[in-house]
This record gives structure tokens, C-alpha cells and sequence, in this order.
């Protein structure tokens, strides 16, 4: 039994060990191209070409430029949620990352219209897609009034 054990917590870290080492990680090059990039994701495609050249980047100020886009394109061009959804169909980690940015760096407002938008106009077979966006949003904006979240 307790050699059973030991291959068993050996194999686990073994896992652990391998899916650190996998992830590459951010050299001060990227992090300078993607501190600049951050800042000019427009579109979809944008953001999705700069998720997978620099996500290994995202944390701290860069994380809070991917928000500040996504937040954005979610709550300003819904009208292109066709093309996310198609990128996230074909890259499931993007959905992940996009879902990850809609965090509490954005605005109230911002949050909001992204819950608004996620309930009362998906599309049509971007239902999974709606439901989380609007789950993401709606848990972290504040119920009615100027300022009544929780944390303040």
C-alpha cells in the first residue's frame, strides 16, 4: 500500500513539475513589445494575435491592457462577437483569456453593458460563449447604484 502511495504522489508531481516547465516564460523583450502592443488591440484578431504571441507575458500591467481590451471590445463591438466566437471555437485557452479579463480592473459601467449585451443580444449558437461572458461580468458588477460594490 505504501508503495502504492509513493508512485502515486511521485506520478502528481511529476505532472506538476512537467506542466511548470512547459510554460514559457516571459523574457524582458516580449514583455516590452507587449507592454507597447497592449495598448492598440482593436479588433478581435488583435487581441487574438497578441494572446498567442505573448500570453506567457500576462500578468501586471499587461494583464490590465488585455482587460482594458477586452473589457472594451465586450462592452463597445459587440457587433463582432461573431469573430470571437469563432476564434474561441478553434482556441479553447482564448476563451479562457478572454473570460480571465473580464475581472474587477474594469470599470462598473464597462461591466454592465458587458452583462447587458451578453444577455440580451448573443447570438445564435454563441450561447456557451454569452453565458460565460455574462456570468465573468455579472460577477463582478455591482448590483444598482453608483457604488455599491463590495469591496469599496
Amino acid at each position: 500500500m505504501f508503495r502504492l502511495i509513493a508512485v502515486l504522489a511521485l506520478t502528481v508531481g511529476m505532472n506538476v513539475f512537467a506542466n511548470d516547465m512547459s510554460r514559457k516564460p516571459c523574457t524582458k523583450s516580449e514583455a516590452m513589445q507587449a507592454e507597447k502592443e497592449v495598448d492598440s488591440l482593436g479588433d478581435w484578431d488583435h487581441v487574438y494575435r497578441s494572446y498567442r504571441r505573448f500570453s506567457q507575458c500576462d500578468d501586471g500591467a499587461i494583464g490590465e491592457g488585455y482587460s482594458d481590451a477586452v473589457g472594451k471590445l465586450l462592452a463597445n463591438d459587440w457587433g463582432h462577437l461573431n469573430r470571437l466566437l469563432a476564434l474561441t471555437k478553434s482556441d479553447a485557452g482564448f476563451q479562457q483569456f478572454v473570460v480571465k479579463h473580464i475581472d474587477e480592473t474594469l470599470p462598473d459601467k464597462t461591466l454592465q453593458r458587458i452583462s447587458n449585451n451578453a444577455r440580451s443580444s448573443c447570438l445564435a449558437g454563441a450561447e456557451k460563449l454569452c453565458s460565460l461572458i455574462g456570468s465573468a461580468a455579472s460577477g463582478k458588477s455591482p448590483g444598482p447604484g453608483p457604488d455599491s460594490r463590495q469591496d469599496k
